[in-house]
């Protein structure tokens, strides 16, 4: 998902989309040459009946960084960005163009992974699983404190952070990347999520050390990532 972000890529609406500035920039055109190129295309597709501008450009703003003003600038879908480049030519502009069409794959498989009712399914359950998780790292936190726990007395939300880092450390993916996570991933944080707090339970229940506690739920979570056979691909895109 970096490399999408790197290039520009963003989505919304359930559309891939890249702003004309990320393109002017990569393609290195000027940023007005870019805007004037999309303006013809758009007086072209005006002769055109029934072509909805939108589908291909959406005439948008943004806000300067050094002297806080509002400058004009488009963001393309695949079909706007393709019609643009069509007239960009030399060997570095085709480079360009192979890593767009590539990210605007990714970026569409992604979006039709994100709206398949298996994947919506799955992180819902993912979440409940994880609401229950939490409810036992509330429990295991003020157990940790009456054995004398002064680093989560100082820092509650540690514990939290700890065991989170846990499992996504374990299934090999970042800090914000659940979204992006493929239905395999997400099946198997809920398991090592499910593990975790039942384990947390039961040791707590047998007096074990806070430390200990930690210590089993990451073997357990070893051997559960070890027989899950995750693909090499952990994210969507």
């Amino acid at each position: 998902m970096k490399e999408l972000i790197d290039l520009g890529l963003f989505t919304k609406r359930e559309r891939a989309l890249v702003s004309s500035r990320i393109i002017a920039k990569n393609f290195d055109k000027r940023h007005d040459q870019v805007l004037r190129d999309i303006e013809n295309i758009i007086k072209g597709l005006h002769k055109i009946e029934e072509t909805p501008i939108r589908n291909y450009f959406i005439k948008s703003s943004y806000l300067h960084e050094q002297n806080n003003q509002k400058y004009p600038e488009y963001i393309m879908t695949r079909d706007g960005f393709s019609l643009l480049v069509m007239g960009f030519t030399g060997q570095k502009a085709l480079q360009w163009k192979l890593k767009y069409i590539e990210a605007f794959n990714k970026m569409e498989a992604f979006i039709k992974e994100k709206q398949s009712s298996e994947w919506l399914q799955t992180r819902k359950n993912g979440k409940l699983v994880r609401r229950s998780e939490t409810d036992s790292l509330d429990e295991l936190l003020k157990y940790a404190i009456n054995q004398g726990s002064k680093t989560y007395e100082k820092n509650p939300d540690l514990i939290f952070t700890n065991y989170s880092r846990l499992v996504n450390t374990q299934v090999g993916i970042k800090k914000g990347q659940r979204e992006y996570a493929t239905r395999k991933v997400l099946d198997t944080i809920a398991f090592i999520e499910d593990m975790i707090l039942n384990t947390v339970r039961e040791e707590m229940e047998n007096g074990t050390e806070y430390h200990d506690i930690y210590a089993i739920c990451k073997e357990r979570a070893e051997q559960i990532v070890k027989y899950a056979y995750l693909p090499m691909q952990r994210l969507i895109a």
